[in-house]
């Protein structure tokens, strides 16, 4: 036993509690602790906070790498998981990533399979389902090395020199892919097919569409200028083909469903196009966007970390 799990969160009390309570509830082997990383205490609901194995730490600014790196500083396990605040893990999870990385001492971190993932639709993926996928899930491979982060299971002795890119404010779009990128500097990363997730995708309490779009569109391109990754055609024909393409499809054809913000998305996609167009790359900007009323983040309270050494 010798986890910390990071999970951030914003907006999101309810939801936040239930993965706790799921981690807590059935993993094999339990995490020595759970931080759970926010910029105010009210988004935490009071069954968390009374977890004796949960600690809450407050970032004070709103954001996914922000909040991120606080937590990370207070790691003082062997292994880390950062985990969103709306997966469900199979009951294996933590001991498979444990026994992984002690076997594989190249490996820096590693990830697991991704069952099903509620992004794909709409409406999200509720938690019985999720659960379901996780318990039946059958090994179809072996393990090979992997590129990406999402929900990374990582040694904690490489945050003395890979943090995450607080440039990228609020959700942070591409913040995983970046930070595993900096990692792989120091090994390798490690499909664990042996194990699996559930991403519930849960819509409520998330950016809204006119940021967002905005971030598909830039962080991308800022993270390319960065350290090449994701490469450029990368960029062009994933990110912005797809992803405006999809967006103005579903502006023009209304479908009935959860995430009703796709004519925002599309509006910032072409602000962040016109930003590219004029030289400006600047995934911040996001902050200057207009949001629903009650949804603006605090200022920052303190500078963005800036070392090249520390985040990457």
């Amino acid at each position: 036993m010798d986890t910390t799990v990071v999970v951030c969160s914003a907006n999101r009390p309810e939801i936040l509690a239930d993965t706790i309570d799921s981690i807590l509830r059935t993993q094999v082997l339990r995490p020595k602790e759970i931080i759970v990383s926010v910029f105010n205490e009210q988004h935490v609901a009071e069954r968390t906070k009374r977890h004796p194995a949960v600690r809450v730490v407050i970032s004070g600014e709103q954001g996914t790498c922000v909040q991120r790196n606080v937590a990370a500083k207070q790691v003082q396990t062997q292994y880390t998981l950062f985990l969103d605040d709306d997966v469900e893990l199979a009951p294996d999870f933590i001991q498979s990533m444990e026994r992984l990385l002690a076997e594989a001492k190249d490996a820096i971190a590693a990830t697991g399979v991704l069952v099903v993932d509620g992004a794909h639709g709409d409406a999200g993926l509720d938690r019985t389902s999720a659960k379901h996928h996780t318990l039946n899930y059958v090994r179809t491979e072996a393990n090979y090395d992997h590129r990406e982060g999402q929900n990374l299971f990582v040694r904690s002795e490489v945050f003395k020199d890979v943090l995450f890119d607080e440039n990228l404010p609020l959700y942070g779009w591409l913040e995983d892919l970046d930070f595993a990128t900096n990692c792989l500097r120091y090994g390798r990363i490690i499909m664990n097919t042996e194990t699996c997730f559930a991403h519930l995708a849960t819509p409520t309490g998330r950016t809204s569409g006119l940021r967002y779009g905005y971030s598909q569109v830039v962080n991308p391109f800022y993270l390319w200028r960065k350290n090449g990754t994701p490469g450029l055609a990368n960029v062009v024909f994933r990110h912005w083909a797809i992803y405006v393409a999809n967006n103005l499809r579903r502006t023009v054809i209304r479908v009935r469903s959860d995430r009703n913000d796709r004519s925002g998305r599309l509006r910032g996609n072409i602000i962040a196009l016109n930003h590219l167009l004029q030289g400006k790359v600047d995934p911040s900007y996001i902050l200057k966007l207009s949001t629903p009323r009650g949804a603006m983040p605090k200022p920052r309270t303190r500078p963005r970390i800036s070392d090249p050494e520390r985040v990457r």
